[in-house]
């Protein structure tokens, strides 16, 4: 059985505390049968995408930023033009709007967690994976060997797409941006040097619109700020 998930308890301010413990709970409820931990996977069911791509998100956010914080408060969004809010917890006023994105390829994202549900694992290197047409199955294929500069490369520009594309719109002048990236392949002190370099030069003058720029990696072991706009209520 797959867990309910409504519009009411999304939208619900929490600290972050309260929304770490409202996301691993859910998590711990899909993961107790089949039917749930698919659906996760493959994002199937009433707002199990938006839970996600941008709760999930939203919660490494608060986790890396604004752990033991009760000050302050996540609220998602659903229909607006932006993905959640942060407020002042005593008297409410919105501190930042903020726009959720992952820098993963969507589609073969999907097709790796077909790959998982159908052969037991999600290769992250080797060919792109295809889906027959007419079974609607994954082809089984397995990882290879790839040079870790090429390797580091692809994440980048996987990164730089997923800027690039929430750059294009207009936001309110206090939006910051969240992305969460794949962390795979990196791994050592040089690679992280290698990132930043990447982001001061390349990323941070793409989304010169965004208050803050901010990521933060899906395993969790890496979280990274960029001011871009001085002047910005912050705590």
């Amino acid at each position: 059985m797959i867990p309910t998930l409504t519009e009411t308890d999304f939208e619900r301010r929490r600290t972050q505390a309260e929304l770490r413990d409202w996301v691993d709970n859910l998590h711990r409820s899909f993961s107790h049968t089949i039917e749930g931990k698919r659906a996760l996977r493959l994002k199937k069911g009433h707002l199990v995408k938006k839970f996600m791509e941008e709760i999930w998100p939203l919660a490494l956010f608060a986790d890396a930023f604004y752990r033991g914080r009760s000050d302050v408060q996540f609220q998602p969004a659903i229909g607006k033009s932006y993905d959640a809010r942060l407020f002042e917890a005593s008297t409410h006023p919105v501190l930042h709007h903020l726009q959720i994105t992952q820098s993963f390829d969507g589609y073969q994202n999907h097709l790796r967690m077909l790959h998982l549900d159908e052969h037991g694992r999600a290769p992250v290197t080797g060919p792109k994976l295809k889906k027959d047409k007419t079974s609607g199955h994954v082809q089984e294929t397995w990882p290879e060997a790839v040079c870790h500069e090429h390797l580091l490369a692809q994440t980048f520009e996987a990164i730089r797409t997923a800027v690039q594309g929430k750059s294009r719109m207009r936001y309110e002048s206090d939006t910051s941006l969240i992305v969460e990236i794949e962390d795979h392949h990196i791994h050592s002190e040089s690679d992280r040097r290698t990132l930043d370099d990447f982001a001061r030069s390349t990323l941070v003058p793409v989304a010169a619109r965004f208050a803050t720029l901010y990521f933060v990696s899906d395993r969790e072991r890496l979280a990274i700020k960029y001011e871009i706009h001085a002047g910005c209520a912050s705590l």
